[in-house]
């Protein structure tokens, strides 16, 4: 946010004496009056409206945060797009309009919790609006705190597990949550509590760039309706793009670097626009020029785009959740079940089907779809354990199917304790036609397996035959992150090893694909090799 940009409530005829104090002093109760009251009093105005189909708009978000006080809310947002700035406005207008009321800000570290504070500084103390500042509101502002006239205090914490276990406060922020380590992030969790019948309030914020991290746990928690999540990209605070760049009728569009997603959901309705015709915000389109220009394709996309994170040296770069990701990988009780079982440390497991042509309505010459519908993934659990708990996910999604079930032929070697994991399977009643099958086992079947789970990501004319249901985010995780090793500074053509508990999944989804796939369907079969010295 800045003193620039965005939707501005109308400018009405400022106030004056004790009717001026009542304004200041009404705690805002509707979206627009909270608009109003940040742009008269501090100068600033909020995005009103989200340009990108499944986005927020900022002041949706940052309304639902100071007018419900959720207990719990998570805000995914891009760099330099204001989160800080909206979560220290957000401190204020509690601190300010609640006697005695304690905050704490705790960020990824010692600089990520004092932008907040420094937020509140530039935002209060230095900002001013058409119907004044409130800056009287502030007592004092100290280096690590600031005590209001009515009582309340905010101040920031240290990143240390020992800092964040101080008195209870009605008012958490959590900046960067991405940066922080998830066991120093649960207890600070617990300094939150009502006081004084102000319930309490815990604020999470960050981008999200790091697979596997604390906000990977954190987004798919929320989307599983634990708590509210908020996302916005650059575009939605994205300044508006005048005519002089874009031309009247758009035909200097195509000269710019941003064009590829300026006009993404180009849909030739009438009247449709770009997103930097519709946005309007303060983040100057020349500097997400620049950023375009200066990074790569996978840090813009996680870090501004908000599309979530992909890692260096990634396996399946083909791999979209937009189109290997849907509903229509749901079971299907007219077709086979495979479930491939991965044994280890880590046991996963996937539940796939075959699907032909003729039902899943493939075009051209792609003969089959590949449907995971489930998985499973666990660690530590004992090879009885985990046969009964995929059994039981397997009589839950699909009753009693026609069942093929796989696993890799070390399976069979004895345990120190002395059964194997095979026939531990088989006598927890993990089976299916045949007992247990074994995967194909040869030189080079690694990376013949992964080749096959890349055309099936991807085919060469762009279709996509391997789709799994929203239920898989295990599966999901595994094939955004399954990586090559690197060597040298130099990518391998083999994966890293080990990489769990991806490679669980993979190693599964893999072995269950080579057994279950006629040859001249998947990828083509490898010949037999020797080692050189036995053949010079």
């Amino acid at each position: 946010m800045n003193r620039e940009a965005t939707t501005t409530p109308a400018r009405a005829k400022r106030p004056e004496g004790r009717v001026l104090e009542a304004v200041r002093n009404r705690r805002p109760r509707t979206p627009d009056e909270l608009a109003g009251w940040v742009h008269h009093f501090l100068g600033l105005s909020i995005p009103g409206r989200a340009v990108c189909k499944g986005h927020h708009a900022p002041l949706e978000l940052f309304a639902h945060q100071v007018l419900e006080r959720p207990s719990l809310a998570l805000w995914h947002g891009p760099r330099g797009s204001g989160k800080s700035f909206l979560s220290a406005i957000d401190t204020h207008l509690a601190s300010r309009f609640h006697s005695r009321h304690e905050t704490r800000i705790l960020g990824g570290s010692r600089a990520q919790s004092e932008q907040i504070y420094r937020a509140i500084a530039e935002a209060v103390v230095s900002g001013e609006g058409d119907y004044g500042s409130d800056r009287e509101a502030i007592r004092k502002l100290h280096k690590t705190e600031a005590d209001y006239v009515n009582g309340s205090r905010v101040s920031i914490l240290a990143a240390s597990l020992t800092s964040v276990r101080g008195p209870h406060v009605a008012s958490l922020k959590l900046d960067e949550v991405d940066e922080m380590a998830p066991d120093i992030r649960e207890s600070a969790l617990g300094m939150a509590m009502e006081i004084r019948g102000i319930r309490s309030s815990v604020l999470m914020t960050s981008t999200w760039h790091r697979l596997g991290g604390p906000m990977a746990s954190l987004i798919d928690r929320g989307r599983g309706g634990e708590f509210p999540v908020f996302t916005w990209c650059i575009f939605e605070v994205l300044e508006r793009c005048p005519a002089e760049r874009s031309g009247v009728n758009l035909e200097r569009c195509p000269q710019c670097p941003l064009v590829t997603w300026c006009h993404q959901d180009r849909d030739g309705s009438p009247g449709w626009r770009p997103k930097a015709k519709r946005s309007r915000g303060h983040y100057a389109i020349d500097a997400l020029i620049q950023k375009v220009k200066g990074l790569s394709a996978r840090v813009f996309a996680s870090d501004y785009l908000c599309l979530g994170p992909k890692a260096d040296g990634v396996w399946f770069s083909q791999y979209d959740p937009a189109a290997n990701v849907g509903e229509s990988a749901e079971y299907d009780p007219a077709l086979p079940v495979h479930i491939a079982v991965d044994s280890g440390v880590f046991t996963g497991a996937v539940f796939f089907q075959v699907v032909p042509a003729s039902r899943a309505n493939a075009r051209g010459s792609q003969p089959f779809r590949v449907h995971v519908f489930a998985d499973y993934l666990a660690e530590g659990r004992t090879a009885e354990a985990c046969a009964m708990e995929i059994r039981a996910l397997a009589d839950e999604l699909c009753g009693g199917a026609r069942r093929i079930v796989s696993t890799d032929s070390a399976g069979g070697a004895r345990n120190p304790v002395g059964p194997t994991v095979i026939a531990e399977y088989l006598r927890c009643g993990l089976h299916g036609e045949g007992g247990i099958l074994s995967w194909p086992k040869y030189p080079g079947c690694v990376n013949d397996g992964l080749g096959l789970i890349e055309n099936l990501v991807r085919s060469a004319d762009g279709g996509a035959r391997l789709i799994l249901h929203p239920r898989c985010r295990g599966l999901d995780v595994a094939l955004r992150s399954y990586a090559r090793a690197r060597r040298g500074g130099q990518w391998m053509d083999y994966p890293a090893d080990p990489q769990h508990p991806h490679e669980d999944l993979v190693d599964a989804l893999r072995g269950g694909l080579k057994l279950s796939l006629p040859e001249d369907q998947g990828a083509a079969r490898t010949l037999p090799r020797a080692r050189a010295g036995r053949v010079f």
